[in-house]
Parts: structure tokens; C-alpha cells; sequence
């Protein structure tokens, strides 16, 4: 029977727990069933579907599934459900990471303790036990991290039919789209397997394969990874040492899924909400993840209540506090707008490259001119408003609020254009700058510029 793919998850799960309970209570026809719900389906669905699942369903679903599914659900499973599995199935782990590729084996194996981690390793086959040591001393966020050993390699007197027996002994290799020609373990070039059928059957590889080869390290960070693959249009990626030995391959789909983890990341750090599955995380990890940022936040608004203070109190500008308060949200808000926007441009340009080192003064240049060009007008309006706003509206008033809230608007933009650039530098994530901290720091800033600004009005004209 064909497998079925892309079936929402939660209906998915709906529909294994109704059997899951009726297979407990009766078993019998209702197991039956369940084993072919099951088997109708793509088992990365059913790995999307275990968070809704309770730990007696997870465990009762997988143990009625064969081996190499077993391998696939692991795989794509996220990191508590699979912690849950391998302890579920312990001695018996090994048996179904030897059905996985060496780097899937590699990260599932992080879900379990280091000594339950090893002594798993030591039943498989040696050279499979070796690759996956290998790859766990690479960083997760890492071309290593990222690789696979399992790469078809061709000497480069090959012969095509030579080449095309070697893809028809090696099932386990990776991909076979890009064949890489190595003089022992030494990367000197590559072709497709376009390349192979279209040669002369009697021209060895050497003669006609590229050997300017785009190649990364294996220490190599992931964002750049994934910025060379999308650069370069490169379907696999070779990861090679200090001596141009080949240490295996990065393939199309691990790069995306590197990206998409990139993305929540980011997305995640920049809202202040942690930086990996939330939804996956108990209330409590929750909260400590989100704590941190919501206290920099707290202590930076009494901060900036505290500058308020002083100004009214150090230079007796109560009545000019009272009267301007309804407008300081609007300052708030519109700063930390500009603000984020402009951290928005540079998160995106760093994490896509779209903006290599060559390029920021000037992308950091033009983002100023663009929050400089936003205040002005917003500045107008802002102004108006005040005049519509204010029991005792006098023209004078008018540009004080549009000078403070663009002056305030420029400050905004050049810290968010700016600090993700300065953290870029420092290699520090970007996006842990952006969020509440550029908020937090536009708020206080834009609070300071505007009161002084209203003030020396105040003063003016009194």
C-alpha cells in the first residue's frame, strides 16, 4: 500500500489516539488497525504528530512500527520525544540507529546521556560507531555538525563505466547527483552525474571533471554554510580539512533544515522568547528562557521613569510634564518602531549575506537617512497632533514635539541599524540585540531627547 504524506499532524494524532485508547481497552481488531493507520502513512508525519500524543501512545505507536520507520520517526522527531524513544527502547537502540545516516545517528544520540550514548555505539559496527563518534565532536552548528561521511568517491582514472558500477555498489551513499574524484582521500574534483553519461566512454574522469571545487571546513559556522550553498546554487556541499581531505558532504536538505533553525532562532531571540522550540519546552523552561529579557525590559522602563523624574524634579518642569505625558506613548511607540525596523534590515542582510562586511557602513548609512526621512515626517504630524491635542496649543509647541520626536526617530534607527552591526563584529548573534534590548535603549533615549527638547521650549516661552 502507497504511504500517504502531508496530513496535518493534529488530525494525525486525533485519530491514533482514539485507536490507542480503544487498542488498550481491547486490543485485538483495534491494534490491527492501528498498525495499518499507521503504515498508511509518511513516517515523518507520524513524527510531527507525537507532541500531541501522550508518552503511552508515543511509545505504544512506535514499538508497532518496524525498524527502519523506527529510524525515520527518530530522526525527524524533535528533542523531547526523542530523548523519551531511545530511553523507551534502550539496549535496543542500537538497532535502530543502525538503520539511520551516520549524521541523523549523531544528533538523536544527543538526546541521551554521554555513557548511555557510547555504550549504545559500541553494538553497532565499528566503522558505523566510528563515522558517528566522528561527528559528535563536530558542534552541532557546524559544517561538521552538519556533514555526512556517507560520500561516493572516484579515482580520477575512472572510467564511466567504472563510475557507474561504483553508484550501483554504494546504495548508502548520500547523493549521487555530485560525484566527487579523490587521489586516495584528497578532494581533486567533481562531476554530475549528468557529466557521466554524456563522456566519452573511453576518457578517464581526470580529463573532464571541475576541479575548481567550492569547499568548506568543517569548523565552519552553519549561516555561512548556508549562505555559500545559496550563493553558489550547490545542490552538495564538500567538507574538507586543512590537507583537502574529503570528510564527507552537506547536503540540499540538511541545509534547509539548518536554515529553518537558523530562522526560529532568530525570530525567537529577537521577540526575547528564547532561541529553540519553545513549544516543546515545559512552563517553567519557558519562563526562564523569556525571564532574562523581560528584566533588562523592567529595569530599563524604571530607568527611564527615573530620567523623567530628575528632569522635572532638577529643573522644575512639572507643569511641562503634565501637559506633554499623553504624547510620550506616541514617542515610545514610534522609536521603538523605526528602531526595530532598521535591526529587521541588518538581522536579514546578515543572515541571508546579503550584506557582507564590504557593505554594512554603507547599509548602516542609508538606514540612517531612512529614519532621519521617517522622523521628519512623522515629526509633522506628530506636531499637529500636538496642536490638536494640547488645552493650550501655541505654534511654538508644534516644533518642539516634530524636532523631539524626529531627532528621537533618528536616534532609534541609528541604534538598530547600528548594534547588530557592532554584535556582527564581536561574534555575537545579532538578533539577542535586537528585541527588547533596542527597545528598551530607544525608549530610554527617545524619553531623554523628547522631555529636553519640550523643555527648552517650555522655557522659552515662559
Amino acid at each position: 500500500m502507497d504511504t500517504l504524506g502531508g496530513m496535518d499532524p493534529g488530525r494525525l494524532g486525533a485519530q491514533i489516539r482514539a485507536l490507542s485508547e480503544t487498542a488498550a481497552a481491547r486490543g485485538g481488531s483495534a491494534r490491527t488497525e492501528l498498525i495499518e493507520l499507521l503504515g498508511r502513512h509518511n513516517p515523518i508525519d507520524l513524527a510531527r504528530a507525537l507532541p500531541d500524543l501522550e508518552h503511552e501512545e508515543i511509545t505504544l505507536c512506535f514499538d508497532l512500527v518496524d525498524t527502519e520507520t523506527q529510524g525515520v520517526v527518530l530522526t525527524e522527531a524533535a528533542p523531547r520525544e526523542q530523548a523519551l524513544l531511545m530511553l523507551h527502547v534502550g539496549d535496543q537502540g542500537s538497532q535502530v540507529l543502525a538503520t539511520m545516516d551516520p549524521d541523523d545517528a549523531a544528533d538523536v544520540l544527543e538526546s541521551v546521556e554521554p555513557s548511555d550514548a557510547e555504550a549504545l555505539l559500541r553494538e553497532l559496527d565499528t566503522e558505523d560507531a566510528r563515522e558517528i563518534r566522528e561527528l559528535r565532536e563536530y558542534g552541532p552548528d557546524t559544517a561538521g555538525g552538519l556533514m555526512t561521511p556517507e560520500v561516493l568517491t572516484i579515482p580520477s582514472d575512472a572510467l564511466p563505466a567504472d563510475i557507474f558500477e561504483s553508484v550501483r555498489g554504494t546504495p548508502d551513499a548520500e547523493t549521487i547527483n555530485a560525484l566527487f574524484v579523490c587521489d586516495g582521500d584528497v578532494l581533486q574534483g567533481v562531476v554530475s552525474i549528468r557529466d557521466v553519461i554524456l563522456a566519452q566512454p573511453s576518457d578517464p574522469v581526470g580529463g573532464w571533471m571541475t576541479s575548481e571545487v567550492i569547499r568548506v571546513s568543517p569548523d565552519e559556522d552553519q549561516e555561512a554554510v548556508i549562505r555559500m550553498m545559496e550563493t553558489y546554487h550547490l545542490g552538495v556541499l564538500p567538507v574538507v580539512d586543512r590537507t583537502g581531505r574529503l570528510l564527507g558532504v552537506i547536503t540540499a536538505d540538511d541545509a534547509l533544515t539548518a536554515l529553518e533553525d537558523e530562522a526560529d532562532e532568530d525570530v525567537l531571540a529577537m521577540a526575547g522568547a528564547g532561541q529553540s522550540l519553545p513549544t516543546e519546552r515545559s512552563v517553567w523552561e519557558r519562563i526562564r528562557a523569556r525571564m532574562p529579557y523581560l528584566l533588562f525590559t523592567l529595569f530599563g522602563c524604571v530607568g527611564a521613569g527615573w530620567i523623567i523624574r530628575a528632569l522635572a524634579d532638577g529643573f522644575g518642569a512639572g507643569e511641562m510634564i503634565e501637559k506633554t505625558a499623553q504624547l510620550l506613548p506616541l514617542v515610545a511607540g514610534l522609536a521603538g518602531n523605526i528602531g526595530m525596523q532598521s535591526a529587521a534590515v541588518m538581522l536579514r542582510g546578515f543572515a541571508t549575506g546579503e550584506i557582507p562586511r564590504s557593505r554594512v557602513r554603507r547599509v548602516i548609512s542609508a538606514e540612517i537617512l531612512v529614519a532621519i526621512a521617517n522622523g521628519v515626517i512623522c515629526g509633522l504630524i506628530s506636531g499637529a497632533m500636538a496642536l490638536v491635542i494640547m488645552t493650550d496649543p501655541e505654534p511654538v509647541r508644534f516644533w518642539a514635539v516634530a524636532v523631539s520626536v524626529a531627532l528621537a526617530a533618528t536616534a532609534a534607527g541609528t541604534i538598530g541599524a547600528v548594534l547588530p552591526s557592532a554584535c556582527e563584529r564581536l561574534n555575537i548573534d545579532p538578533a539577542l540585540a535586537a528585541g527588547p534590548v533596542i527597545t528598551t535603549l530607544n525608549d530610554i533615549l527617545g524619553f531623554t531627547i523628547y522631555i529636553c527638547v519640550v523643555f527648552g521650549v517650555f522655557e522659552l516661552t515662559t
